[in-house]
């Protein structure tokens, strides 16, 4: 009975895009997004799609199965991602699983953005050297709501859960980052970065800075949990500064929950002149040493 109610449902799945497709079938899928409209919805049903450099042209949302299982994996070395939207576009996401992107450079990712607008929501990004790699429009807002980032980086530093390196607004809410090998949890030059109601746990990963962001900016860290790892990779949670330019104009850290298992550290490093308004954060404090809320030399925080 359960495989005819599958093949009916794969039979309306077929019916409505107007073309033969199938759970797993890469090179249709591909073709249904080569040959979508802008504003196309492209519903994929579950299954592990095969997939390398995929050019994304058009404003599109893939919708994957609202009951997991669609998986978008390559098994190439990609030159840049499993996905790449190119410049102009929106792309939208929907549960869909993004595994085990690399590349020659060490920044495969799971979707490379180069395009304007990105929201993901409801993803998984699984062992990528790069969750999210954004290189796109310099005034592009990019959404991530309800992922979570597992195991990525490649382990040199140079590759992170989420790395907006061109972007107008970052807002990251209600998700969750784990195991980042030696990278940053998120690393934002965006002009405003907002991360809220997020966990960032180091876990067996030595993460270094949970939030990295070193073109300044109007800052939001807000209702967040941080697990700091005994073996961090690097002593500071959050990090601030103007070293990628820039102009510091808010930093703000409230609301926030940390478990410190490092031995010292501090919660926020703050290179540059900007006082930051910190209020309500919570540490507790499991390494020998507690955990400083900023480092020396920093401003002193103010209440808001």
């Amino acid at each position: 009975m359960s495989r005819i109610l599958i093949m009916i449902a794969l039979t309306a799945f077929v019916s409505a895009c107007g073309a033969q497709a199938s759970a797993g079938d890469s090179e249709q899928l591909k073709r249904r997004i080569a040959s979508a409209k802008n504003g196309a919805i492209i519903e994929i049903p579950a299954g592990d799609y095969d997939l390398t450099d995929l050019k994304i042209s058009r404003s599109v949302t893939l919708r994957g199965d609202a009951n997991g299982g669609t998986v978008f994996r390559s098994a190439e070395t990609t030159e840049k991602g499993i996905l790449v939207p190119l410049t102009g576009v929106d792309l939208q996401v929907e549960n869909i699983a993004f595994s085990g992107a690399k590349s020659w450079d060490r920044n495969g990712a799971g979707i490379r953005h180069e395009g304007r607008n990105l929201t993901v929501s409801n993803c998984r990004f699984i062992g990528n050297e790069d969750g999210i790699l954004a290189t796109g429009d310099a005034r592009g807002v990019i959404r991530i709501l309800n992922s979570e980032f597992v195991d990525s980086g490649f382990g040199d530093g140079q590759s992170h859960g989420i790395y907006v390196s061109s972007g107008g607004r970052l807002e990251v809410a209600q998700s969750h980052f784990v195991g980042t090998r030696i990278g940053h949890h998120i690393k934002s030059l965006a002009d405003q970065t907002v991360v809220e109601d997020t966990i960032m746990d180091d876990a067996y990963g030595r993460s270094s800075y949970a939030i990295d962001v070193s073109k300044g900016g109007d800052v939001m860290i807000r209702n967040n949990k941080f697990i700091q790892s005994a073996d961090a990779d690097n002593y500071t949670i959050i990090n601030y500064d103007l070293t990628r330019g820039g102009a510091a104009t808010r930093l703000v850290v409230t609301g926030n929950e940390i478990t410190n298992r490092f031995d010292g550290g501090v919660l926020l490093r703050n290179e540059t002149k900007l006082a930051p308004v910190m209020n309500a954060n919570t540490i507790v404090n499991e390494g020998k040493r507690p955990l400083a809320l900023v480092a020396p030399g920093s401003p002193a925080p103010v209440k808001p």
